[in-house]
Protein backbone atom coordinates (compact mmCIF):
# COMPACT_ATOMS: atom_id res chain seq x y z
CA UNK A 1 0.00 0.00 0.00
CA UNK A 2 2.87 2.70 0.62
CA UNK A 3 4.08 2.11 -3.07
CA UNK A 4 0.80 2.72 -3.85
CA UNK A 5 0.75 5.84 -1.80
CA UNK A 6 3.70 6.86 -3.04
CA UNK A 7 2.87 6.75 -6.66
CA UNK A 8 -0.37 8.52 -6.09
CA UNK A 9 1.79 11.38 -4.82
CA UNK A 10 4.45 11.23 -7.01
CA UNK A 11 1.63 11.48 -10.12
CA UNK A 12 0.28 14.49 -8.16
CA UNK A 13 3.42 16.45 -7.81
CA UNK A 14 4.24 15.56 -11.38
CA UNK A 15 0.44 17.27 -12.43
CA UNK A 16 1.13 20.71 -10.69
CA UNK A 17 4.44 20.74 -12.35
CA UNK A 18 3.30 20.24 -15.61
CA UNK A 19 -0.03 22.62 -14.56
CA UNK A 20 3.36 25.19 -14.31
CA UNK A 21 4.31 24.66 -17.77
CA UNK A 22 3.54 27.44 -20.17
CA UNK A 23 2.10 26.10 -23.57
CA UNK A 24 4.35 26.86 -26.08
CA UNK A 25 3.08 26.31 -29.95
CA UNK A 26 5.29 23.48 -31.60
CA UNK A 27 8.67 23.84 -34.07
CA UNK A 28 9.93 21.78 -36.31
CA UNK A 29 12.15 22.34 -39.39
CA UNK A 30 12.54 20.21 -42.43
CA UNK A 31 15.97 19.78 -43.89
CA UNK A 32 17.03 18.05 -47.03
CA UNK A 33 20.49 16.86 -45.69
CA UNK A 34 21.57 13.40 -46.31
CA UNK A 35 23.47 11.56 -44.95
CA UNK A 36 27.41 13.27 -45.04
CA UNK A 37 29.26 10.67 -43.68
CA UNK A 38 31.80 9.42 -45.85
CA UNK A 39 32.36 5.59 -46.51
CA UNK A 40 34.02 3.30 -44.45
CA UNK A 41 37.57 2.65 -46.02
CA UNK A 42 40.02 0.54 -45.34
CA UNK A 43 44.07 1.51 -44.91
CA UNK A 44 47.26 -0.37 -45.09
CA UNK A 45 48.57 -0.77 -42.28
CA UNK A 46 52.33 -1.32 -41.76
CA UNK A 47 53.02 -3.15 -38.20
CA UNK A 48 56.45 -1.87 -38.64
CA UNK A 49 56.16 1.81 -38.03
CA UNK A 50 53.44 1.19 -35.10
CA UNK A 51 56.16 -0.87 -33.36
CA UNK A 52 59.16 0.88 -34.03
CA UNK A 53 59.53 2.76 -31.34
CA UNK A 54 58.72 0.29 -29.44
CA UNK A 55 61.35 -2.00 -27.14
CA UNK A 56 60.99 -5.40 -28.34
CA UNK A 57 63.24 -8.59 -27.05
CA UNK A 58 65.36 -10.63 -29.61
CA UNK A 59 62.19 -12.25 -31.49
CA UNK A 60 61.09 -9.15 -32.12
CA UNK A 61 58.14 -9.48 -29.33
CA UNK A 62 56.77 -6.28 -27.73
CA UNK A 63 58.15 -5.93 -24.59
CA UNK A 64 56.02 -3.93 -21.53
CA UNK A 65 55.55 -3.22 -17.98
CA UNK A 66 53.28 -5.98 -16.48
CA UNK A 67 50.78 -3.71 -14.32
CA UNK A 68 50.96 -4.14 -10.87
CA UNK A 69 47.95 -5.81 -9.67
CA UNK A 70 48.66 -8.56 -11.59
CA UNK A 71 50.73 -10.05 -8.39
Amino acid sequence: MAIEKDAEKILEEFSKTLDQVPELEGTYYITDNLNLNREDESEEKDASKIVRNARTDKDGNVIVKRADWTG
